[in-house]
C-alpha cells in the first residue's frame, strides 16, 4: 500500500509537543511558586512569636530609649540562630530607628505600619511587608509592640526571609532542585514527543487505510469493506461507509436484477406486436397480389388487418400506461364512488363479444351501493381488462359469473369463468409477484393482467386468483369500504 504524506499528522504532534512543552513549563512556574509561597506562609506561622520573644523576654529598652549594646548583643544573637532573618527596631511611626548593620545598607528607613498593624491583630494569616534592605520585594515578617510600662516606644520587626538567606536559597535551587526539575522537565517534554510521534503513526496508518479503501471505492470496488474494531478511533466513519456501501450494492443488485426484467419484458412486449402485426401485414400483401381475392374475401382480410391493428393499438395503449403507472410521482387520483354502477356498465359492453360465443354472464348483488374510495378511471380499467380476458379465454357455450359481497369492512369481487385453466406459472405470478417482478410475467399473459396487478398493488388492494373443480378460474379483489369522516363537532 502506497504510504502518503498528510501534513494533518505532523500539525497535530507539533501543536501536542507545543502544547504539553508549555503545560510543562506553566507547572513548574506554578510549583516554584505554590512551593515557595508554601514555605513562607508556614515559616511566618512557625516564627510569629520571635518579635514578641525579642520585645518581652530581653532587655534592650527602657524609659531613656533602646540599650545599643544590649540591642547588639540580642539582634546579632538572634540573627546566627537564625540567619533567615533580620531584626529592626521601629518607632511608633514605623521608622528604622536601629539595625544591627551598616547605615548604608538600609534602603528605606519608613516602614508602613498598616501591615504591621494586620499581621498584630491576626498573626496567623500571610501577610507581607517591606523590608527596609530591599524595598522593591514585600517579604513574610514577624512583628511585636515594645511595651515600657504600659506605654508603646516602638516595634520589633524582623523580616523572616533576609537577603543572605535568598541567595542561598536561590544557589541551592540553581544547583540542586533547578538542575533535577530541568532534567526531569526534559525527560517529560522527551517521552511526550515519543508517544505523540508513535501515537501520530499509528493514526496515520489507520488514515492511509481508509484512504486506500476510499480509492478502491472510487475504483468501482463495490466489495471493499473497513476490517477496524469497535474502539478504533475511526470506527464511526468505518461502519457507517461500509453500511452505505453494503446499501449501494443492494441497490446496484436491484437495478441489475430490474435491468435484466426490463429485458425479458421487452421481448415479451416485442413478441406480442410482432404476432399482430405479422398477420396484419400477410393480409396486406395478399391484398396487394392481383386477382387473389374476391370483394367479399378482401372485406375479411381487411376486418381481420382492422383487428390485428386494434390488438397493437391496445397493447401499445396498455403499454404506455404501465410506463405512466411506474413514476415514483405518480398517485391515483382516488374519490369516493358506486363500485356496482360501473360494474355494470362494463358487463353490458362485454355482453357484444360473449354473444358471439354464446357465454352466458351473470351477475350477483350487483345492486350493491357500496362506496369505494379509489381512481374511477384505474379501476375502471381493471374490471374491463378482467371481463375482456374471461371472455377471450372461456369456450364456446361458457359461462361468467360476477358477484359482489361483504365482509369485514371490505367489498369484495369475485369473477369466474369456465374454460382452461391457469397454469401454476401464472397463478405463482398472480399471487405471489413483488412490484419488481410484476413487468417480469409469464409468456402465455398479456398485458392486461399486468396492468391489473400495478393499479391494484397502487391502491392497496389485495388480488387472488385460483382454479377449482378442474374447470373454472377465479379472481378476488379486495376493496376497502369507504368511511365517511366524522363530522367536527362545534
Amino acid at each position: 500500500m502506497k504510504m502518503r504524506s498528510t501534513g494533518i499528522f505532523s500539525r497535530i504532534g507539533s501543536f501536542v509537543f507545543f502544547v504539553i512543552t508549555a503545560l510543562g513549563v506553566l507547572f513548574v512556574v506554578i510549583t516554584y511558586t505554590a512551593t515557595s509561597e508554601y514555605y513562607q506562609a508556614s515559616t511566618q506561622l512557625l516564627n510569629k512569636d520571635i518579635a514578641e520573644h525579642i520585645a518581652k523576654l530581653s532587655a534592650p529598652f527602657s524609659r531613656e530609649g533602646i540599650n545599643k549594646k544590649k540591642a547588639d548583643s540580642v539582634f546579632y544573637n538572634t540573627m546566627i540562630i537564625s540567619p533567615n532573618t533580620e531584626v529592626y527596631f521601629l518607632d511608633t511611626a514605623g521608622k528604622v530607628m536601629y539595625y544591627h548593620a551598616l547605615d548604608s545598607l538600609i534602603k528605606q528607613r519608613q516602614v508602613p505600619l498598616d501591615n504591621i498593624k494586620t499581621y498584630l491583630s491576626d498573626p496567623t494569616h500571610e501577610i507581607k511587608n517591606t523590608d527596609p534592605r530591599d524595598p522593591s520585594t514585600a517579604k513574610i515578617f514577624s512583628a511585636s509592640p515594645v511595651l515600657i510600662g504600659n506605654q508603646k516606644i516602638g516595634y520589633i520587626y524582623v523580616i523572616l526571609a533576609s537577603r543572605e538567606y535568598r541567595n542561598v536559597a536561590e544557589f541551592v535551587f540553581k544547583s540542586r532542585v533547578g538542575g533535577w526539575a530541568t532534567k526531569v522537565f526534559f525527560i517529560i517534554i522527551l517521552a511526550t514527543v515519543i508517544f505523540s510521534l508513535l501515537y501520530a503513526s499509528r493514526l496515520q496508518k489507520r488514515f492511509n487505510h481508509v484512504v486506500n479503501v476510499l480509492d478502491r471505492f472510487k475504483e468501482g470496488d463495490l466489495n471493499v469493506r473497513f476490517n477496524i474494531g469497535t474502539k478504533d478511533e475511526f470506527f464511526p466513519i468505518a461502519d457507517a461507509f461500509n453500511k452505505m456501501v453494503a446499501m449501494l450494492d443492494s441497490n446496484f443488485s436491484r437495478l441489475k436484477l430490474l435491468e435484466d426484467e426490463r429485458k425479458t419484458f421487452l421481448a415479451n412486449i416485442s413478441h406480442d406486436l410482432r404476432t399482430p402485426l405479422a398477420v396484419a401485414r400477410g393480409y396486406t400483401e395478399t391484398l396487394l397480389m392481383e386477382n387473389t381475392a374476391g370483394s367479399k374475401e378482401q372485406s375479411t382480410y381487411l376486418d381481420m388487418i382492422l383487428n390485428k391493428i386494434m390488438q397493437v393499438e391496445k397493447l401499445v395503449l396498455q403499454l404506455f400506461e404501465l410506463s405512466k403507472m411506474e413514476s415514483v410521482n405518480f398517485t391515483p387520483q382516488k374519490e369516493p364512488f358506486v363500485l356496482s354502477e360501473i360494474l355494470q356498465e362494463i358487463i353490458k359492453g362485454a355482453e357484444f363479444q360473449a354473444r358471439q360465443k354464446n357465454i352466458q354472464i351473470t351477475c350477483e348483488n350487483c345492486e350493491d351501493n357500496a362506496l369505494v374510495n379509489a381512481d374511477i378511471s384505474m379501476i375502471e380499467r381493471v374490471l374491463q381488462n378482467l371481463l375482456e380476458n374471461a371472455v377471450k379465454y372461456t369456450d364456446v357455450n361458457g359461462q361468467i359469473r360476477v358477484s359482489l359481497s361483504r365482509e369485514q369492512e371490505k367489498l369484495i369481487i369475485h369473477l369466474e369463468n369456465s374454460g382452461k385453466l391457469l397454469s401454476a406459472e401464472v397463478l405463482n405470478w398472480i399471487n405471489h409477484s413483488t412490484d419488481e417482478d410484476i413487468m417480469h410475467r409469464p409468456k402465455q399473459t398479456g398485458l392486461g393482467l399486468a396492468l391489473v396487478k400495478r393499479i391494484l398493488r397502487l391502491h392497496h388492494f389485495p388480488f387472488e386468483a385460483g382454479s377449482r373443480n378442474e374447470q373454472l378460474n377465479y379472481f378476488v379483489i379486495r376493496m376497502d369500504l369507504y368511511k365517511k369522516p366524522a363530522k367536527k363537532i362545534g
